[in-house]
């Protein structure tokens, strides 16, 4: 790996790393916020299984000719393999659902650097 990589990949594994917040802390932030809590009827709802009609808007709403994640399945793929697997999608987002965190697989993403105009692009920061 060259120099200038090496720099990269620090700098955005320090920016995206996990801190292991607590999540009393989170709590007494957001309280602190002053924004609107969830009331019980809003948790209930949240908290259902999801649906055959929202999964398939979900897909359906995929935009076309984008660059896939790290799984490397366009939008495209989904949309066509749908109806065969839709079962099996649901089953398998409703269980992450109900254990409440997600594969760790599913939290990496592809990063692309674009460098911001008129700056100097030397600087890791100025992409």
């Amino acid at each position: 790996m060259t120099k200038k990589k090496k720099i990269v990949q620090k700098y955005f594994e320090q920016l995206y790393r996990e801190d292991g917040t607590n999540p009393e802390n989170i709590e007494q932030y957001l309280k602190r916020k002053g924004l609107p809590e969830i009331r019980e009827e809003q948790k209930e709802i949240l908290n259902k299984e999801i649906t055959v009609m929202e999964l398939k808007r979900a897909v359906e709403r995929q935009k076309n000719n984008k660059t896939p994640g790290p799984d490397g399945l366009p939008a495209e793929l989904y949309k066509y393999i749908y109806e065969c697997f839709e079962p099996v999608m649901l089953d398998v987002y409703n269980e992450v659902l109900d254990f409440a965190k997600l594969p760790d697989s599913w939290r990496e993403a592809n990063i692309s650097l674009i460098p911001k105009e008129d700056l100097d692009h030397k600087q890791i920061r100025n992409y």
